[in-house]
């Protein structure tokens, strides 16, 4: 791809990155001239459909959003069996790396990231997207520490069912949610979980959860409360405040984690110290002791700026016709504050009394009828501001133990206590009956407002579990089966069968269809295939042929085909060579091959005096029988270096032993040649035990 131009705009300049639907390249832009990052599904997926669709599902739903914490969508596009989507070129790094690479991040960047992240989802929720594979390696940090998220590949519309298929989880295991690892139904919850633990990870260095294979991190998610990261790593340091939001985040239902990513968001808010009630109140036990030293300020305003009475008059007349208004309405206020009368308490002495006064008395009394009305308001504001807070003051109320109780009951306390009772899910249970709280979200003795919700869990009691049928099944699978019915493998025997081929479960106890209850476990047998019985194969040759065959049958084995050739060395009609060596353990029934002697060679014939004493006339080619060759191929165990392979020709008159070998299994598999004609049977044996049965047709 390096150096091709797509859509006759985007020349590909280098590789840049790769996943497990598509390969990242760095490209140019020729008409804005700028680089993007060109994201081009895989060559082998291209036939996929479901893989195109879901290629075509990052593209919608990245390009309806636009926030300088997600990655952009620039551009689409198809070009001949090339589906690429063209984003925004991030100079930067993965978090994923940017952990490796510092080991765990200090709180206050793992707060900073997390914020972030928060934010680019908050824009995703509202646009009704829910990401769903929210993971370090999915989130770039930027060389100015911007975090940005990309990979909406398995993002769904936050109304549907995301979901459906349970055979195929979608997601990452280590960083998807519970009910991701279920099949379940996924919401933004769901990626809230997903943020938790890139924020454990952020702060510890470590996952939650790992384990040796997938399925069994994903049985952790489900299953498994995760160590708190002050607890995970030794002398980790992290504030109850930041542990509490991560551990809040991986709540395992639904329900009991933050309901919305703004709440998540301004929890972390929380975290740099900012309260904006507490604020509020300072404010508003603090203001009275303001006003004074404002009053002060005042008044020296008045006399620097203000000389004389013909000043003011003259250059502020409608200021000092307004101070007078406030102050000819103000006496009562002034009394009231000061205890002594106002000027101009009667309305008959107010003309001469103001005549009476010097400039400096009068602007005097205005700077206190001023700071009279401004005491006046500072308390009238608090006052408010008491009265206010009574209005709105909700009283805490403690929650009380539910577990163990009723739905009927545990719903009748949390009501009378003025809170909502509010069932979130109901599960199996070995611990509870059914009917009864098995969980709350809120913990026994923590206290909260009235009105407040209290989620429960309440159990369905046992699960009815009946043990599946095995017989018939291979051994191989029985652990899956097992497990998938909440049940264990018990006692596992092995026993020849010459019915049931080898591998396969020939007998369980208990039966299926039994009942049986959660983590029982069940016993099985495994068939060895027909059980095989070695003899010492005698020596025969030097016998005569009907003696040799005596021998052999008395053995326990069977005397196959016979052949001559001509012997300078042993009597015409006794045994020249027999096909297994004597000594030899072979499989009780085998064929045993003997070729006797025809007698000396004959002497050249004066007919043909270029013929060769001991051979004989050369057949015509259709006086021999003929035979097709057959590639057999035997795939050889692993579990072993070396494996002894037997190939055994099995007739109406007997077993003939085709290929014996010593073989390397590095190999994997062996292919074998044999001969025949119209329909055999051949067994093969690894290790002197039937491994394999066909039927060639030649």
């Amino acid at each position: 791809m390096i150096g091709r131009v797509l859509g006759n705009r985007y020349e590909i300049i280098e590789k840049i990155g790769g996943g497990g639907m598509s390969i990242v390249y760095k490209a140019k832009c020729r008409v804005l001239n700028r680089f993007v990052a060109i994201k081009i599904l895989r060559d082998e997926l291209t036939s996929d459909p479901d893989f195109v669709a879901k290629f075509k599902q990052e593209s919608l739903s990245a390009a309806s959003l636009t926030h300088p914490n997600i990655v952009n969508i620039y551009d689409t596009g198809i070009e001949g069996d090339i589906y690429y989507i063209v984003m925004e070129y991030v100079k930067g790094e993965t978090l994923k790396k940017y952990i490796s690479r510092k080991g765990k991040l200090s709180e206050q960047e793992a707060i900073k990231i997390s914020k972030q992240i928060a934010e680019a989802l908050k824009h995703a929720h509202s646009n009704n997207i829910v990401h769903r594979d929210i993971k370090p390696h999915n989130i770039l940090i930027t060389e100015d520490g911007i975090a940005k998220v990309t990979d909406f590949g398995i993002a769904r519309a936050a109304t549907s069912s995301t979901i459906n298929n349970t055979s195929n989880v979608i997601g990452s295991v280590h960083y998807f949610s519970p009910e991701q690892a279920r099949g379940g139904y996924v919401d933004e919850k769901s990626d809230i979980y997903s943020l938790g633990i890139v924020m454990y990870e952020m702060v510890t260095g470590v996952v939650p959860f790992d384990a040796d294979n997938h399925i069994s991190v994903a049985m952790k998610q489900i299953q498994e409360k995760p160590v708190p990261p002050s607890a995970k790593i030794r002398n980790l340091q992290i504030s109850k405040g930041l542990e509490d939001i991560i551990m809040k985040c991986l709540e395992k239902h639904q329900s009991f984690r933050f309901q919305s990513i703004d709440e998540l968001i301004k929890k972390i808010d929380s975290l740099y110290g900012f309260n904006t009630d507490t604020e509020h109140e300072d404010d508003a036990v603090d203001s009275p002791t303001i006003v004074i030293p404002a009053i002060n300020d005042i008044n020296n305003n008045l006399d620097n700026e203000n000389n004389s009475d013909k000043n003011i008059e003259k250059n502020n007349e409608n200021n000092v016709i307004d101070i007078d208004l406030v102050a000819e309405g103000s006496d009562r206020a002034f009394k009231t504050f000061f205890g002594e009368d106002a000027p101009g308490e009667n309305a008959e002495d107010e003309g001469s009394y103001e005549e009476e006064q010097s400039p400096e008395e009068r602007k005097k009394n205005r700077g206190i009828t001023i700071a009279a009305l401004l005491s006046a308001l500072a308390v009238a504001v608090i006052g408010g501001m008491i009265a206010l807070k009574a209005i709105l003051y909700v009283p805490e109320v403690s929650v009380p133990d539910l577990l163990g109780r009723n739905e009927e009951e545990a719903q009748k306390i949390i009501e009378d206590m003025g809170l909502i009772f509010k069932v979130s899910g109901r599960e199996y249970s070995k611990e509870y009956d059914e009917g009864r709280v098995m969980e709350q979200s809120v913990d026994e003795g923590k206290k909260i407002k009235e009105k407040s919700n209290v989620d429960v869990v309440v159990s369905k009691g046992k699960k009815s579990i009946t043990v599946p049928d095995l017989v018939g099944k291979y051994s191989i699978e029985a652990g899956i089966i097992l497990k998938d019915a909440s049940l264990k493998e018990g006692s596992v025997k092995e026993a020849n069968s010459d019915k049931v081929p080898a591998g396969q479960i020939m007998d369980q106890s208990p039966d299926a269809g039994t009942p049986a209850n959660e983590n029982d476990a069940v016993d099985y047998i495994v068939s060895l295939g027909p059980k095989i019985v070695y003899v010492k194969m005698p020596k025969v040759t030097g016998l005569e042929v009907n003696a040799a065959k005596l021998l052999i049958a008395q053995s326990g084995l069977t005397a196959g085909g016979v052949s001559e050739e001509p012997s300078e060395d042993v009597t015409k009609g006794l045994v020249v060579r027999q096909s297994v060596a004597a000594g030899q353990d072979v499989a009780q029934g085998t064929s045993i091959l003997l070729t006797i002697s025809s007698g000396k060679p004959e002497a050249p014939s004066e007919e043909n005096p270029e013929e060769k004493p001991g051979e004989k006339p050369e057949e015509k080619p259709e006086e021999k029988p003929t035979a097709s060759s057959y590639p057999l191929t035997i795939t050889l165990p692993s579990n072993k270096d070396k494996v002894l392979v037997v190939v055994q020709k099995v007739a109406d008159g007997g077993r003939e032993i085709v290929y014996s070998k010593e073989v390397d299994t590095s190999a994997q598999s062996i292919i074998v040649n044999i001969k025949g004609s119209g329909t055999e049977v051949f067994e093969i044996y690894i290790d002197n035990e039937l491994y394999d049965r066909a039927e060639i047709k030649f």
